[in-house]
């Protein structure tokens, strides 16, 4: 942004308020998607689950996945899973968003640490051309290529959460210290 000089030169920003935006767009996203959605749909459509058991199942699932539970408790006349577009529109699809986030970080660590030998971080792709080469050659293949074997001759690894980890490493520890001796307990569903 300060090539296009949308923010000032050399602008600074609260490392651990902007990872926590970035946590809570693609981190807290992958239990629901891999998890909630991805289960209920398979109870739907593989275990012929009965609608008079929908939004029932749909709040155990958040529960266990991730460790939520509705405000109010709403009968079987609801179906809180159908606000969800893909539920009603385009079956199982959400865990592909959560594959597309893994790759996000793996390729930004492979671009940022062997390309630009930056802090993945504080990376500024803007006008690198042996990026844009690298960006090219991962997609111009499409689908007549296997991306795994794609995945591992460009970046040397296998589909790995290990960037996105190490990436919001520097967060887990401010939370843990933020939270220390903090107790939650999720709410019994009836």
């Amino acid at each position: 942004m300060e090539n296009l000089d949308l923010i000032p030169k050399n602008s600074k920003s609260d490392e651990m308020q902007t990872l926590l935006k970035e946590a809570l767009n693609y981190v807290v996203f992958i239990p629901f998607s891999t998890g909630t959605m991805s289960m209920f749909e398979h109870d739907i459509y593989s275990n012929n689950l009965p609608g008079d058991q929908f939004n029932k199942r749909w709040w155990e699932l958040a529960a266990q996945y991730q460790g939520i539970a509705p405000a109010k408790i709403r009968g079987e006349e609801y179906c809180d899973a159908a606000t969800k577009t893909h539920i009603n529109d385009d079956a199982a699809q959400y865990y592909d968003y959560a594959l597309s986030y893994i790759l996000l970080f793996q390729i930004h660590d492979h671009i940022a640490k062997n390309i630009l030998h930056q802090d993945p971080h504080n990376t500024n792709y803007y006008g690198n051309k042996e990026v844009g080469k690298f960006i090219g050659d991962i997609m111009k293949p499409g689908a007549s290529a296997d991306w795994r074997k794609l995945l591992k001759e460009k970046t040397g690894s296998e589909l790995s959460a290990k960037a996105m980890l190490d990436y919001f490493a520097p967060l887990m520890d401010y939370l843990k210290e933020q939270n220390k001796g903090r107790k939650y307990t999720l709410p019994e569903l009836k």
